[in-house]
């Protein structure tokens, strides 16, 4: 009886380990795996396991800063712990720890490390960290398939959602390479709440409230800016007087509402207690100098922007909004009209936090817990197209998917800038996946008045054969005045640079009488560009050294490594610059 029933809910799920097995397939062979899951923001997020089990840090409001300030030298250095009346306060709420508790305490009670070396962020707990947000993204296309099939969709709808869900948004990166944010924690949270209101409404079983109830907790627990998920409450109640019947039936069983409410501010207690014991103060703001600005919302910047617009790097999502108005088109009047609104009021409060584009991140980072809500209306409308717009909306859809995980791979190798992109930067590596890509947007942008030349030297037209190697300048620094002050070599050449060539310039700085390297720098030559692919440009790069005055003579080298074309270098010219 056991294994009829293990064998009936393997079957139901298997839709889902497939479609997360794929994931698991891509990062093992293309997007690329990473040592280290737990970092910037997920270091604070998951610090509680570590700071409660290993290190009994976490309860130490009587012993406040100004008194044992090596009590927090260890978290300081984590950079997530913020001052407090005195004290130090986990910066980040406690949510996603409690979700990875199960797995952190598993991977603790059977990793044999030495006591001294288990601090909680070895390799055992950085993978432990990625298994618990394959996890939850797990359980997150459960949720959405369960939520999709209470509006009637077609399962073959509903699995192509799911798909675009997990392969064609920034889940893609953030269940791997920042697994230990609280994103897929959360659109695990938020989608599982909207499967369990959905259900009340649909069924008014007071147990699917409680639940909802129980998951609206955990989503504050998470992230106290995601209870704004409440505010989509309309639009899973399908229209007004379904909305209207559900919270009459509610009052109308007032014990209900009120275990409810408990279970809701008992979930956030949690959290509540913990800087309670951290601070003395059940109610903590610990984002002190970080705020809102509701006057100045970045709406478009945040939406459309090269530099982290949500329409830009997740395309897929605008495809759900294009769904949202054939909603309307189709005179679904209030479905269209609640989830805009809910939309709108979305973005308006996102948009006005003081750094909208939230850091350095792959997309809009802070959409990522509200994904479901995009592809309720997307799954609809393909449900319900007429069968050629049908397969033109898949096709389009489907174009989405090669495009994520060929940027998620990009933004995780330096060739997609973390937070600095622009329209040029963008187009100008547009799909490129090549080693010379690498670090080629990231190009330093300098205030030439911050500096001064000291010396420069022409040294005219440099021709190289494909396949061949060529010295282009050595000199003795004693042939520099100065030289121990040089702080930056800048090197510039008259080239078309095509995005083809992969040949490379190597500048080096070596005690002259031995072998002993100072400086050594490799890079490709398109990494000299200045505007555009084949385009004839003086093209350059600023090679940063460290000023040395130990008296040694040098010999700075600059050489063209082989390449795969011919090269043609015209005018070169290198300056020798100090700080002024």
């Amino acid at each position: 009886m056991h294994r009829d029933i293990l064998k009936l809910i393997l079957k139901s799920l298997i839709i889902e380990a497939f479609i997360i097995f794929t994931y698991i397939f891509l990062i093992n062979n293309y997007i690329g795996n990473v040592d280290n899951t737990i970092n910037a923001d997920g270091i604070g997020y998951y610090d509680y396991l570590p700071s409660i089990f290993i290190h009994n840090d976490l309860i130490r409001k009587d012993i406040p800063i100004q008194e044992d300030s090596s009590a927090y030298n260890r978290i300081n250095a984590l950079g997530v712990y913020v001052d407090y009346e005195g004290y130090k306060v986990n910066k980040y709420p406690s949510g996603t720890a409690l979700l990875q508790l199960p797995f952190f305490i598993f991977t603790y009670l059977t990793t044999d490390l030495k006591d001294a070396d288990k601090d909680g962020y070895q390799r055992p707990f950085q993978k432990t960290v990625f298994h618990a947000a394959l996890f939850y993204l797990f359980l997150s296309i459960i949720f959405l398939r369960k939520t999709l099939e209470q509006f009637e969709i077609k399962k073959y709808s509903i699995v192509f959602a799911q798909v675009l869900l997990v392969l064609a948004t920034s889940v893609t990166s953030y269940a791997n390479f920042d697994a230990g944010f609280s994103h897929v924690y959360s659109l695990f949270a938020i989608t599982a709440f909207l499967y369990f209101v959905k259900s009340y409404f649909n069924h008014r079983d007071h147990n699917q409230f409680l639940l909802a109830c129980l998951f609206l907790g955990l989503i504050l627990l998470l992230r106290q800016i995601n209870v704004l998920i409440i505010l989509f409450i309309p639009f899973l109640a399908g229209s007004v007087s379904n909305l209207k019947e559900g919270i009459i039936r509610l009052f109308k069983y007032p014990e209900k509402l009120i275990i409810g409410i408990f279970i809701v501010f008992g979930m956030f207690f949690i959290q509540a207690l913990l800087w309670y014991l951290q601070a003395g103060s059940f109610i903590i703001y610990s984002y002190p100098g970080e705020s809102f600005d509701f006057t100045n919302p970045e709406f478009f910047n945040i939406l459309f922007s090269y530099r982290k617009g949500l329409f830009v790097y997740t395309p897929i999502l605008f495809m759900g909004f294009i769904a949202v108005l054939w909603l309307g088109y189709k005179g679904k009047y209030y479905l269209t009209f609640t989830w805009l609104s809910f939309f709108v009021l979305l973005t308006y409060i996102l948009s006005s936090w003081w750094a909208w584009f939230y850091g350095n991140s792959y997309g809009l980072r802070a959409y990522i817990d509200y994904y479901a809500i995009f592809f309720i209306p997307l799954a609809l409308m393909l449900d319900r197209i007429v069968l050629p717009i049908r397969w033109a909306v898949i096709s389009l859809s489907f174009l989405t998917i090669p495009l994520n995980i060929i940027q998620t791979y990009q933004h995780n190798v330096y060739i997609l800038h973390w937070f600095e992109m622009d329209s040029y930067k963008y187009w100008t590596v547009f799909l490129k996946t090549e080693d010379r890509f690498k670090g080629l947007v990231w190009k330093r942008k300098y205030d030439y008045a911050q500096y001064e030349t000291i010396k420069e030297f022409s040294i005219g037209d440099i021709s190289t054969a494909k396949g061949e190697a060529n010295q282009i300048f050595k000199i003795n620094s004693s042939e520099i005045p100065g030289f121990e002050n040089v702080c930056m070599i800048q090197v510039l050449i008259d080239n078309d640079f095509q995005e083809t060539n992969d040949s490379k310039i190597v500048m080096s700085i070596d005690r002259s009488e031995t072998y002993y390297n100072y400086y050594w720098h490799n890079i490709y030559l398109i990494h000299y560009l200045e505007t555009t692919f084949g385009e004839s440009q003086t093209g350059l790069f600023n090679y940063e050294i460290t000023p040395n005055s130990d008296g040694k003579a040098k010999t700075i080298s600059l050489k063209m490594s082989i390449g795969n074309r011919d090269n043609s270098l015209k005018n070169v010219r290198i300056k020798f610059l100090t700080s002024k």
